[in-house]
């Protein structure tokens, strides 16, 4: 019976290391993705190949002004609106992870020479608004909730005509929005559809990153990477939800088929906007199926969607494949 006692009381310590040891491993992955102030340097490998336009003029000082605003929960944003001369449909341009709003001033710059107002605005930890962690999704949804709000109370805003344009993350963010009666379109350049689906790849690349060097007895672990990587996807979201009360894990692919009546922000006569979806074919990071499963989702929910997809192995390549055709699909978005 002694012998019994001992195997039992062994496993329980093994397990309890091991619950550490995850714990441990979720926390570090939650303070590594959700660490404010952190920005991607061109030419990095985590800049991925983006190819931005060639900066277009910037409109008049006399028609760009600073806008300071708060998120539903005090989130303290900093960004900028630029003005048309006349009334005019307003672009929101929503930024990637790790890639702040300053990085699209030519994007912003290349839309407002063809005759829209322009947003630009930075998400919570991220350039120039409050360095609280960032999720890469869900907080993020009040942000841009926000941001509708400001660009409604420009005089140079034509009512119920706000596009979104986002990009990776603020493109799945975008999706993730409630419907809101002034936003008339949403543009989704590589927006993922899970966001799990990405922090385990990301967590796996890693984890073969750091093991690539062992050898012998100790390479065999190389087969319990994707087991493991699971395992601290699992247990930094449990760690998440109960730091900051919502859960980590954003899934616009859920979002976007969501009925009205399941949507109780909505308000009466909302329609859902129509989607146009960018993709590249062979993006690295968010792979083609992410779009898939999103243009799956808004069909089965009888969602207006039109799909872009090029031959391009760049995240947000779609630009730079056809810059020109690029451009044409979103003026007559929206102009319809």
């Amino acid at each position: 019976m002694a012998w019994f006692v001992s195997v039992i009381t062994s496993l329980t310590v093994a397990g309890l290391a091991a619950c550490g040891v995850l714990l441990m491993l979720g926390r570090r992955l939650i303070e590594e993705f959700t660490r404010p102030g952190i920005t991607i340097e061109k030419g990095t490998p985590q800049w991925g190949g983006w190819e931005f336009p060639v900066l277009a003029a910037e409109p008049p000082l006399e028609l760009q002004r600073a806008v300071t605003f708060r998120a539903a929960d005090g989130t303290l944003l900093r960004g900028q609106f630029w003005a048309q001369p006349q009334s005019a449909p307003t672009m929101i341009i929503s930024h990637g992870f790790h890639l702040p709003s300053r990085y699209f001033r030519s994007v912003a710059a290349l839309e407002y020479a063809h005759g829209v107002n322009i947003l630009l605005f930075d998400y919570r930890g991220h350039g120039e608004s409050s360095p609280l962690p960032t999720t890469c999704g869900n907080a993020e949804v009040s942000d841009l909730m926000a941001a509708i709000d400001v660009v409604t109370d420009q005089a140079e805003t034509i009512p119920g005509q706000v596009y979104i344009h986002g990009f990776s993350m603020g493109a799945a963010v975008a999706l993730l929005l409630p419907p809101h009666p002034s936003v008339a379109g949403i543009i989704a350049d590589s927006p993922y559809a899970r966001l799990d689906d990405m922090i385990h790849m990301l967590t796996l690349q890693v984890l073969e990153q750091e093991t690539a060097r062992w050898r012998g007895l100790a390479r065999s672990v190389h087969i319990f990477l994707p087991l493991l990587a699971h395992l601290m996807l699992l247990s930094s979201r449990l760690l998440f939800l109960a730091r900051y009360r919502y859960p980590l894990v954003a899934r616009p692919d859920q979002a976007i088929g969501a009925p009205l009546a399941r949507r109780p922000a909505c308000t009466p006569g909302t329609l859902l906007p129509p989607i146009l979806l960018i993709h590249a074919e062979n993006d690295p990071f968010i792979s083609l199926h992410h779009a898939h499963r999103l243009v799956a989702g808004a069909r089965a929910a009888g969602r207006a969607i039109q799909t872009y997809y090029t031959p391009s192995a760049i995240h947000c390549g779609s630009y730079g494949h056809d810059p020109q055709r690029y451009i044409a699909l979103l003026q007559a978005f929206v102009a319809l």
